[in-house]
């Protein structure tokens, strides 16, 4: 028996020793054969099997192979020379890969199947990949891209979750339309942004579909800026195009990831707003100086004790409605494959706590993209994302019952809760921070006017509701057919399809939602929209003689796009427990209302690429689109494009000079399309039920015009590419003009349609194509690497300038202007901006602000003639700058502005220092020329009984006193009203954001059977240097509501108490086996 176990355990051990014997272990450094430096993401594969694993950050790898033989290691890289080398005897193999001359590091995607190198390209684009995507604790990922490519211009409308954003490529390219780009996923154009405006009904709350898209699955973006680049888009590409490419799986690199990061939020340029004991003496003064000594409304404010705690109650409303706020995300994916099938999956879930209180954001996504090639000549796949987003909002900024107005406007003298613990009710018995009780003694001034009732900011976090619960599946599937090398047939099909459910409630002791006190409301508002696109193209690639590269693409293209509302509201209920529509909970009857549309077109596409020995480029592409939408008679549009490139460096003349590595000249010119924006039915005659004259009947709602066509782009692009120091430094500089014509505008309805003025159901103008502007500017990109050692130490850097011009050349009418009026009637009016020939886009049309008398404390403003005229607001009357009675300042007094709310000129600065797994980020950005209105400002120095900035302590008091708040009289909206007074220099240089990340050493890891550990820090809006008085130079109140007709690409730089950009604090860890 002995020896049976000896003789089977000798035989064990035989058998464990062949089997460790037949693992092995191949180590090495792949780098640069030119500097020596370690090269980080090659594959490194054993040919023949799908065994493989990818470089680090130093270009070392480990390979174990399980058969513990030979082989044969394959290392290959995009921009350098692949290279197989066999495994011999050593353990370790080094390999030095050599750049390719016919191959660049980075690859444009420029849609429908093609891609070019970028040193190969003759269009403007610009190009952000992976890393400059990864671990942001952000919403969307348009924020990331924020001052990282020239000409994009991306504005926050606010600070609050998910909150919309403003997207500019190389400027406005719209009056009345939309002027954000394309966003095309995976092949597919997707949902417009405007269109997603259509799912926000109420302020606070809002649906940004880029937020469904994760940043993580994120592999490149691509901004397709001049015509050459984006007309193969045709009607879609005069605001550009940005293109997403998702992570696919690679053969050889079976890999799981992990990610995730937590993080804190918190508000730092608060208002400064007064104390409750200057909050008294400001109110007392307003009221003194407006009803005298002795009276009975001369003091309405006090010390008062709702809280029953003895003491004077103080409340800071800021400290009830912002907090500190909490972010996480937690991120799983798997990617691999073979040469047959691979294969990228994603799972990813955010909760987000924003910085105003009751504002919360619970997402989570999936993905999943597969491809398969059975066969050498068909390969086909999907692309798929699925999300749902809940978005607990609150209503926010311009509503008075917002709960940024209630907190910067509430009264400091009162406290939060009453002696019972409850919220305290106002002198009215509501939810109101206006309480005009003083002892007890409700003040009959104030019961009569209830002037300026602001809600109790607390209340209205708690009591209103305003969520948006959303869900997206994106998705698409390809097959491509090979019959013969170099030609490709393709058919893709995709979906987006979008539905966001809105959930509305006031409490009936509170205002908002467009209803007064006392009623109450519940709102649902279900809307559901799905676009389908179906794409078919050949693409043709060869090369002739080795010298001519031809790369051919012709295709078919249809689309069509649905969209489905119906919403319904119960309104004054009895019992403000109810918070749901039921039938008999509310007083007053049911209401619901709903539409309905499809809108479709169709396409014929072309695109040729030529070459001649990687010296002259020639392109030219072609694009006609049929818009169901437009006029039977201009229904379909023609889009031609085309651009030239001369790389000068490979001329014989320059050969010899070592110093320039590539010197190229382009020029691009075409004609795209913009129909972003229209309303389905916008050229059509409409006819609906009306009344006139007390009577019921039929009537024509809106005009139509057969001949309402496209807007058009003509954009003309000179661009030069420079690299020199070997590829040290390298500078794109481009200068583009943008003349855009046919804008679709409403003009005057004439008078034989026989459409009365005076009918409020009807619309009574005509949309036309008739007006034009242009956008001029220069761009530039400048890349350096400053320093670079053997040792591993390296700073790169990377900055870039636009400088944009705007001006509107024509508009819908061309009358004259009357004599002695400064106004031009044919100016295209939103709010105190215009749009106006001659003058830049969005304007400022405003009385101009001439500082405070300091005899008397009136405010004064200039008239037509530059005459100080003053206005007495104790009297109510306005005089000349001698004291003689005067008329009010009038339109003809008010004068337009050098200046708008766009910036002529923004940027980005990035900087990034490295030494062996160690990297800092630096990132700055900056921007200006341009005013902004703060709307904040002038609401917190009004003369209502509301709460102040401290500004207005050094308001006028005595005479002499040499100020710009003038005297403070109760009331008074006059010396406040809009004016220059409230224009401010947006100018600004924000530290957006500051990284520190480590890379684990490879030697820790092996152990743990991990290819990769990565840990980080980082902090986003560190600083912003401005000379801007607001929260915030980067927001933008008027949102982004730019459909047809609201005009609103002219109201842009409104500051209105919106909820600023947090600075947040973040700390990440990235894991992969």
């Amino acid at each position: 028996m002995k020896k049976n176990l000896l003789v089977l355990l000798l035989l064990m051990l035989t058998l464990v020793q062949q089997g460790v014997a037949q693992s092995r272990t191949i180590t090495g450094r792949v780098t640069d054969r030119q500097t020596g430096e370690g090269l980080p993401g090659v594959t490194v594969l054993l040919k023949g099997t799908s065994n493989g694993v990818s470089t680090d950050t130093d270009g070392r790898y480990t390979l174990t192979m399980a058969n513990g033989g030979g082989g044969t290691l394959a290392f290959s890289s995009i921009g350098y020379l692949s290279q197989e080398q066999p495994i011999g005897a050593s353990d370790q193999l080094n390999v030095a890969l050599a750049t390719d001359a016919q191959q660049l590091k980075e690859v444009v995607v420029t849609g429908y199947g093609g891609s070019q190198d970028v040193k190969d390209i003759t269009g403007s684009a610009a190009i952000i990949r992976e890393e400059k995507l990864l671990n942001q604790p952000v919403q969307s990922f348009d924020q990331a891209l924020t001052g990282r490519a020239a000409g994009v211009q991306i504005t926050n409308s606010s600070g609050a979750l998910a909150d919309g954003v403003s997207i500019r490529i190389r400027g406005a390219n719209s009056i009345s339309n939309s002027s954000q780009p394309l966003i095309v996923v995976d092949g597919v154009p997707t949902n417009s942004l405007e269109n997603a405006n259509q799912f926000n009904t109420g302020n606070g709350t809002r649906y940004n579909t880029l937020a469904d898209i994760n940043p993580n699955d994120i592999e490149s973006i691509d901004v397709l800026k001049d015509a050459s680049a984006a007309a193969i888009y045709g009607s879609r590409a005069a605001n550009g195009v940005i293109i997403v490419t998702t992570k696919r799986g690679k053969a050889g690199q079976n890999r799981v990831s992990l990610n995730s990061f937590v993080g804190v939020n918190e508000i730092v340029r608060k208002p400064k707003l007064l104390n409750g004991d200057q909050f008294i003496e400001i109110q007392n003064e307003k009221a003194l100086n407006r009803f005298g000594p002795g009276t009975p409304n001369s003091v309405i404010a006090r010390n008062v004790d709702i809280d029953g705690d003895g003491q004077p109650d103080r409340t800071d409303w800021l400290d009830e409605v912002f907090r500190r706020g909490f972010a996480q995300n937690y991120q799983v994916a798997i990617s691999g494959g073979t040469d047959k099938a691979s294969y990228y999956g994603s799972g990813d879930w955010t909760d987000q706590k924003g910085v105003l209180v009751a504002n919360r954001l619970r997402r989570g996504s999936v993905r999943l993209n597969l491809d398969l090639q059975p066969v050498k000549w068909l390969k086909t796949g999907i692309s798929s994302s699925y999300s749902r987003t809940l978005n607990n909002g609150v209503l926010t900024d311009t509503y008075l019952a917002g709960a940024t107005v209630s907190g910067y406007n509430a009264a400091p003298i009162y406290p939060v809760r009453d002696a019972s613990g409850n919220y305290f009710l106002d002198s009215f018995g509501n939810l109101g921070g206006d309480v005009f009780t003083i002892d007890g003694t409700a003040y009959p001034f104030y019961r009569t006017y209830r002037l300026n009732a602001v809600n109790h900011p607390s209340a209205v976090l708690d009591y209103q509701r305003n969520d948006n619960t959303s869900q997206r599946l994106l998705a698409n599937g390809y097959a491509t057919v090979e019959p013969l090398t170099g030609l490709k047939l393709t058919t893709r099909f995709g979906v987006d399809y979008l539905q966001n459910f809105e959930d509305q409630y006031s409490d009936p002791r509170l205002s908002g939602l467009g209803r007064v006190l006392g009623d109450g409301l519940v709102q649902n508002n279900d809307l559901r929209q799905n676009l389908w696109n179906w794409a078919n193209y050949l693409n043709y690639t060869r090369t002739f003689g080795e010298q001519h590269n031809v790369d051919v693409t012709v295709g078919v293209e249809y689309q069509e796009e649905s969209q489905r509302q119906i919403g319904t509201y119960a309104a004054n209920f009895a019992d403000p427990k109810f918070k749901e529509i039921f039938t008999g909970l509310s007083t007053e009857a049911l209401q619901a209302d709903g539409s309905r549309y499809t809108q479709g077109f169709d396409s014929y596409l072309a695109r040729l690429n030529y070459s001649f020995g990687n010296k002259y480029y020639v392109s030219a592409n072609f694009r006609a689109d049929a818009d169901s939408r437009f006029g039977e008679n201009n229904r379909r549009g023609y889009f031609p494009g085309g651009s030239v490139g001369w790389r000068i460096s490979e001329e014989g003349f320059l050969k010899g000079v070592t110093l320039i590595n590539d010197l190229k000249l382009r020029a691009s010119y075409g004609v795209v399309g913009n129909s972003n924006g229209l309303l389905p039915y916008a050229s059509r005659t409409l006819i609906g039920a009306g009344q006139y004259a007390d009577v019921n009947g039929l009537g024509i709602t809106q005009v139509g015009n057969p001949e309402l066509a496209w807007e058009k782009s003509r954009k003309l692009d000179i661009g030069l590419d420079a690299s020199v120091l070997t590829n040290r430094v390298s500078l794109t500089l481009d200068y583009f003009d943008n003349d855009i014509s046919d804008l679709i505008l409403d003009a005057p309805a004439l008078r034989t349609t026989g459409i009365p003025n005076s009918i409020d159901y009807v619309r009574t103008v005509v949309t036309k194509n008739i007006g034009s502007m242009y956008n001029r500017g220069l761009e530039a990109t400048l890349n350096t690497t400053n320093v670079q050692t053997a040792s591993g130490f390296r700073w790169t850097s990377s900055v870039n300038f636009t400088a944009v011009k705007n001006q509107i050349t024509s508009l819908a009418t061309d009358l004259p202007v009357p004599e002695g009026q400064s106004s031009d009637p044919n100016d295209v009016v939103a709010g105190a901006q215009r749009a106006s020939v001659g003058r830049r886009l969005g304007v400022y049309f405003l009385p101009r602000w001439a500082g405070v008398n300091p005899e008397n404390g009136n405010a004064q403003f200039l008239d037509a003639n530059d005459n100080i005229k003053q206005y007495d607001a104790v009297n109510r009357v306005w005089l000349t700058a001698s004291g003689d009675v005067t008329t009010a300042i009038s339109t003809n007094d008010y004068r337009y502005t050098d200046k708008g709310g766009y910036p002529t000129w923004y940027g980005g600065f990035d900087n990034t220092l490295a030494f062996k797994g160690l990297e800092l980020g630096i990132f700055l950005q900056y921007s200006g020329g341009n005013l902004l209105y703060n709307a904040t400002r002038a609401g917190l120095l009004t003369n209502y009984y509301n709460n102040n900035l401290t500004e207005i302590m050094d308001r006028w008091q005595q005479p002499g006193d040499q100020t710009d708040i003038p005297k403070l009289v109760l009331q008074d909206n006059v010396s406040t009203q809009a004016s220059t007074r409230w224009l401010e220099k947006g100018d600004f240089l924000r530290l957006r954001q500051l990284s520190l990340g480590y890379n684990l050493p490879k030697n820790l890891l092996g152990q743990a059977k991990l290819s990769n550990v990565r840990v980080y820090a980082l902090v986003q809006n560190v600083f912003v240097i401005t000379g801007y008085n607001g929260t915030d130079p980067e927001v933008n109140s008027n949102r982004n509501n730019t459909t047809q007709g609201t005009n609103g690409n002219i109201a842009f730089g409104v500051d209105n108490r919106a909820v600023p950009q947090a600075r947040s604090y973040t700390v990440g860890l990235n894991l992969s086996l």
